[in-house]
């Protein structure tokens, strides 16, 4: 019974406050002007544009469920969005979106008409008409740059901290991390989550490696979707580079695919450029190690740095992290080292 109660008084109290986010937002309904204008046809089939009478109507309730919609008429349609009401309780920012338009509150009675992501601003509203003389579209697309450059450093702080709980995490910032199996990191699914003591800093020349990065940064929020990944190997002052390596050639750019950014600060599930079980390797690795072969003496161990950069029109626009692992050259190295380089002067 007391389970029941409790139930009951939470559903209450998340009623209650949708009922007051409505009453706060019933405002919004009324006749609006645009600065651009609706486009409709008349009765001759000419394209016209409607700038005034647009009817922008709250929906909080209907059929006595919560409803938290805009219903946005002109001559030539209409369409409907939703409140993101997480954005709204949580920030008290109006954003009403659907799939393709969206209505985003620059200040009351004035809202910007923008794609979903808010990247592009196609129109605004105002109540007042003489409100359009300061909210062009120009300065509704720099507002909501701002408020979404601001929502996204939220969520990155928040996202940073949570990741500042796993230990593996915190205490390699800005390194790159190894390890010598793919299970040991492939199943984080973006969380770091095993034990640092798998972290290995030296391998065999041949055998297996897998590794990631632990960044403060994300490269995507701060550089953009359009960012990409590139990964720099250097032995001995040799470097080599995936970026460079993919321009070399036709086979060469479809043996090495674009890393793209993640929202994230880390790879999803760790990389390998040597996993002779899953026959999978970095071709930019191999290339080193190309240049390698014949230079190396047995016995001996030769530091290799793996180095994580965010890539953007055509250069390293950030280093994401960079870490060394003793590369050991055995009798057995040779023979991968021969088939690789088989591999490379294939290309």
């Amino acid at each position: 019974m007391k389970r029941k109660f409790v139930t009951l008084l939470l559903s209450f109290a998340t009623y209650s406050a949708s009922l007051f986010a409505q009453a706060d937002l019933m405002a919004i309904s009324g006749k609006y002007f645009a600065a651009d204008g609706f486009e409709f046809e008349n009765t001759m089939k000419m394209k016209k544009k409607q700038k005034d009478d647009i009817s922008v109507t709250f929906v909080g309730e209907a059929d006595g469920k919560i409803q938290n919609l805009v219903i946005v008429k002109w001559k030539g349609g209409e369409f409907k969005a939703f409140l993101d009401e997480k954005l709204y309780s949580k920030k008290k920012v109006v954003w009403f979106k659907e799939s393709e338009n969206t209505l985003f509150e620059l200040a009351p009675g004035v809202f910007a008409i923008a794609n979903k992501d808010g990247s592009q601003v196609g129109d605004v509203l105002a109540k007042d008409k003489n409100q359009l003389k300061d909210f062009d579209v120009e300065t509704a697309k720099a507002l909501i740059d701002e408020k979404t450059s601001e929502l996204k450093s939220d969520a990155n702080d928040a996202a940073l901290q949570k990741m500042m709980k796993f230990d593996a995490f915190k205490n390699n910032l800005e390194k790159v991390i190894f390890v010598d199996n793919k299970n040991a990191i492939y199943s984080a699914y973006g969380e770091p989550k095993e034990d640092p003591k798998v972290h290995i800093k030296s391998q065999v020349i041949g055998k297996t490696i897998w590794y990631n990065y632990y960044s403060k940064t994300n490269a995507m929020a701060k550089y953009g979707e359009t960012a990409e990944i590139n990964i720099e190997y250097e032995m001995e002052g040799v470097k080599k580079d995936r970026k460079s390596c993919a321009k070399l050639g036709r086979n060469w750019a479809s043996s090495i695919p674009k890393v793209k950014t993640q929202d994230r600060y880390m790879f999803l599930n760790g990389r390998s450029f040597c996993d002779p079980s899953d026959k999978y390797y970095d071709y930019a690795f191999l290339s080193l190690m190309n240049d390698m072969n014949g230079k190396l003496l047995f016995g001996k161990s030769y530091n290799l740095k793996v180095t994580i950069y965010a890539y953007k029109d055509g250069a390293n626009v950030g280093k994401l992290g960079e870490g060394v692992i003793a590369m050991k050259y055995e009798p057995e190295s040779q023979a991968a080292m021969d088939l690789w380089k088989k591999w490379v002067d294939e290309l």
